[in-house]
């Protein structure tokens, strides 16, 4: 019988940038994909070789006046893939300094003759870690102690974006504008980490027979 048989977009978000690390400690913030923003969008149901399409249009909360329009939610979202693709970054790189740091311990213990450029690039690994995300807190709590790093702050600005339905207000655009220099210099610093540093240490290995670290 028409009208029966209905289908429902329960979730209205898409897929995550990024995924946090396990350990990683922060003080607001979060993950999560952005939701889908205001427009017109098309459904198509098959069976067999019948087909049928039709539009309908998504809004936002109407209670939060004026409503986002189209144009608002379309920066919105291009906005909130910007950062969060920076945190994906951010989060990968993370990873290989943490590898690149292990396998440089593991052939210190190899080859004792290692073991001053091995803790020369842990220094500066450990200097650019430290920027990159907080590395003294355990705990929710010790965010009070210890504050949060670059990845918390792109992460509470990110969910400041993607969180509410209403659009975007003055403040968060200006706390891009002075945040982006900062995330690009953090950047450089991991990328000068991972290239110079690490071809010092490699160049040591070499010449103490050793393996070179491959960056994975």
């Amino acid at each position: 019988m028409q009208g029966l048989n209905s289908a429902s977009w329960s979730n209205l978000r898409l897929p995550a940038y990024f995924t946090i690390p396990p350990g990683i400690v922060l003080w607001g913030g979060g993950g999560g994909g952005p939701k889908v923003p205001p427009g017109t969008y098309t459904v198509k149901l098959s069976s067999g070789a019948w087909s049928e399409s039709q539009t309908f249009r998504v809004r936002t909360d109407p209670r939060y006046v004026p409503e986002m329009t189209e144009a608002q939610g379309a920066e919105q979202l291009r906005l909130a893939e910007e950062i969060g693709l920076m945190v994906k970054d951010l989060y990968d790189n993370l990873a290989r300094i943490r590898d690149v740091r292990k396998q440089a311990a593991d052939l210190a213990t190899k080859t004792p003759a290692l073991a001053a450029a091995a803790k020369t690039l842990k220094d500066r690994l450990d200097a650019v870690e430290a920027d990159m995300t907080q590395m003294q807190g355990e705990g929710g709590q010790d965010a009070l102690n210890f504050p949060g790093r670059m990845d918390n702050q792109l992460l509470a600005l990110y969910g400041a974006i993607v969180g509410p339905e209403r659009r975007m207000g003055s403040p968060i655009l200006e706390r891009y504008k002075d945040l982006k220099p900062q995330a690009e210099a953090v950047r450089k610093r991991w990328m000068s980490a991972l290239q110079a540093d690490l071809g010092a240490f490699n160049a040591a290995a070499t010449r103490a027979g050793a393996a070179p670290i491959v960056v994975k």
